[in-house]
């Protein structure tokens, strides 16, 4: 981990800790802002809060869903309204000051284009991906309230999981890092099992 995400991490964390329910949720929209920010490091560690009896599981689930929410609607709003052509540009300019390349978001329209809108939801659960799907879902014009419903219940799962390992693990809850980052590769594989079902179910559902 460089100095600089260690030193972000150690911010979110002691915003968590001093600003409580709203410590959480404005660490939950920064971790969405800033995609390099890692939610392995942050929301175990609040689950681990909330073991001790500092804070309820349910609270810190909800402020960190909302939180993430705010930042997925930053960012598909930055989709919507400047476009793919428009951001490129941007990011040309000041990518490297957020850490954000236009590869990054390349990957993430691929994933878009791939599975469709069934990803905003999944994509959720996909370090990096889960904060750069909202720009290509901006690009594609996705209904605000479809966008926000999906972005919702999928950041609900992603945070419910991390907090529960933290609450569930208490001191060490760090264990839980090292199986998140290495878990990309099986989840895509579950991705893509789940948007055949899905497709067949509705094929098979409209040809009835």
């Amino acid at each position: 981990m460089t100095s600089l995400i260690s030193s972000l991490v150690d911010f979110a964390q002691n915003l968590a800790l001093a600003g409580g329910y709203v410590g959480v949720l404005a660490v939950a929209f920064l971790e969405n802002f800033f995609p390099p920010l890692p939610s392995e490091l942050i929301f175990p560690f609040v689950g681990f809060v909330a073991g001790r009896g500092e804070l309820s599981l349910a609270g810190v689930i909800l402020a960190g869903t909302f939180g993430a929410l705010l930042g997925a609607w930053f960012w598909y709003g930055i989709g919507w309204y400047l476009g793919r052509v428009n951001l490129e540009k941007f990011l040309q300019k000041f990518g490297r000051v957020m850490r954000i390349h236009f590869s990054d978001v390349e990957k993430a329209e691929a994933w878009f284009l791939r599975f469709k809108t069934p990803v905003i939801f999944f994509g959720r659960l996909v370090p990096l991906v889960r904060t750069l799907i909202s720009i290509p879902a901006g690009f594609g014009r996705v209904s605000a309230w479809q966008f926000s419903i999906l972005s919702f219940a999928g950041s609900l799962l992603w945070i419910s999981f991390l907090a529960g390992a933290g609450f569930l693990l208490g001191e060490n809850w760090v264990g839980i890092v090292p199986w998140v980052q290495n878990y990309e590769l099986a989840l895509e594989v579950v991705m893509v099992a789940a948007v055949l079902v899905f497709g067949f179910w509705l094929y098979r559902h409209r040809h009835r």
